[in-house]
């Protein structure tokens, strides 16, 4: 982690250019703390990221669960790097892909499947199940994540792109406290499997963003950079 991390913090060419405390580079408005969150299509992207991280966070807890409750409490740790690598297969191929259909149809359907692959985890009976239940999840996953941080830079003046991004991060890291804390006392009090309760639930959330949310997911300028 440290190492990608360093070099992470190295690149600069895909790094938007600095605006200036306060400013946005395309204007020279003055921006204020929240002004940024504020534009629809950001918040958005932050609820989608919160529910995102809900699902996250409660197959993480929720198979360790299971798999304790199963009788092999190590297997918890194969199914969640099944879950990773479905996620990363996906996020790879999708990456590398240009797809001529418009980005917020795209994520729509990124998030109506995203939904629906959190269904057949109410009905896993066997760490075998789960495994191909949260690696198709993974598979879906990782391209919604993708196509809503493309969605921001396309709709976020160059200013204020790493602070929309970041807000976006910050929805993600709030859904993954949120999952487990929610998950924690259903399966305490009602097993392991009821917890998956919690990321169906934010599945709806998807469901509902898909299907109210309007121009705040579609591409609203041409060009967010000058």
């Amino acid at each position: 982690m440290l190492v990608g991390a360093l070099w992470l913090a190295g690149q600069r060419a895909t790094e938007p250019p600095a605006a200036g405390s306060g400013t946005t580079a395309r204007t020279g408005e003055r921006t204020g703390a929240l002004q940024v969150v504020r534009q629809p299509t950001v918040a958005a992207v932050v609820v989608v990221m919160i529910a995102l991280g809900v699902i996250i966070g409660t197959v993480d807890v929720v198979s360790v669960a299971f798999a304790e409750q199963q009788g092999s409490p190590a297997l918890a740790s194969v199914v969640l790097s099944i879950y990773a690598l479905g996620s990363c297969l996906s996020g790879f191929v999708f990456g590398t892909r240009t797809l001529a259909w418009p980005l917020g149809r795209l994520l729509r359907i990124g998030l109506i499947a995203t939904a629906l692959t959190t269904l057949p985890l109410l009905v896993v009976t066997s760490i075998t199940s789960l495994s191909v239940a949260v690696f198709i999840a993974g598979v879906f996953f990782a391209p919604t994540m993708i196509l809503a941080a493309q969605l921001i830079e396309k709709n976020t003046h160059t200013g204020s792109l790493t602070e929309a991004l970041t807000w976006s991060t910050a929805g993600l890291g709030l859904g993954t406290a949120i999952g487990p804390a929610t998950a924690g006392p259903l399966i305490d009090t009602h097993g392991a499997s009821t917890g998956f309760w919690v990321a169906v639930a934010a599945g709806a959330v998807l469901l509902v963003l898909a299907a109210v949310t309007g121009r705040a997911l579609t591409v609203q300028t041409e060009e967010a950079a000058p």
